[in-house]
């Protein structure tokens, strides 16, 4: 009965597991989609020419660059973030804690690397973007984030009912919800951010009157592939019409 029991358990958790992998992998398709659209404008023919200047290696970059392209949206990730993983790792050490005085020695002790790495990145994160635009009010209001979370946690602890019931479980699942917001935020942020994931350039071209507003998507021996701001074309520069390249810092 017991290795029954021991057997179902372990199927459930390979098909949560393989659930999640699908789910992740879908949202990861629907973004990488969505970035390829929204920077060409969501013009066809220019997202299928933008397509053949991205390799699999470029997912990270892509990822990191939508983030740091919109300031408004890494700063609600940050300020979301960072207590959310704040709670996962001091929750850990708690109950590592808690596991210790209860001596239980089948169930020891586990840090939580993931949560730790991911905390130490939002910080890093968070570091940067305060030195970078002077936003001193940002770990302000990640402080005020972590007192909602906490107060809420308190108000509802001894509450019954479908009120209670429902903050429980939200409690149980705060990573996950926080997650799922955090995805979807992403997602969202993928499709409106027009900016590409590389920066802006102004490049000056033999014969053209005014200088060449876009982004370089690829720089090959012998030319440029580049996306214009305006209009977004996709256009093609030999290097010998090349004059000069200079990045355009807006932030």
């Amino acid at each position: 009965m017991v290795h029954e029991e021991q057997a179902e358990r372990s199927g459930e958790e390979r098909r949560h597991g393989w659930g999640s992998g699908l789910t992740l992998t879908t949202a990861a398709f629907l973004f990488l989609l969505l970035r390829l659209f929204a920077v060409s404008g969501y013009q066809w023919h220019t997202a299928f020419a933008v397509l053949h200047t991205l390799d699999l290696d470029d997912s990270i970059g892509i990822l990191l660059g939508t983030v740091l392209a919109d300031s408004v949206v890494a700063a609600v990730l940050l300020v979301v973030l960072l207590p959310a993983f704040l709670f996962r790792v001091v929750g850990g050490l708690v109950l590592a804690a808690r596991t210790r005085e209860e001596e239980q020695p089948d169930r020891g002790p586990r840090i939580d690397m993931t949560g730790i790495v991911v905390l130490a990145i939002v910080v890093a994160g968070m570091t940067a973007y305060v030195l970078s635009f002077g936003t001193w009010w940002l770990p302000l209001a990640s402080v005020l984030v972590t007192a909602v979370m906490v107060g809420l946690g308190a108000l509802t602890r001894g509450v019954h009912g479908q009120v209670g019931e429902a903050s429980r479980w939200a409690g149980r699942h705060l990573m996950g919800l926080v997650l799922a917001a955090s995805v979807l935020a992403l997602l969202i942020s993928a499709a409106v951010v027009r900016t590409p994931w590389m920066p802006k350039e102004r490049i000056v071209v033999k014969g053209h009157g005014e200088p060449l507003r876009g982004y370089v998507l690829e720089a090959e021996p012998g030319f440029l592939k580049v996306l214009t701001e305006e209009d977004r074309e996709f256009v093609i520069l030999r290097d010998e019409e090349v004059e000069s390249r200079e990045e355009i810092v807006e932030h």
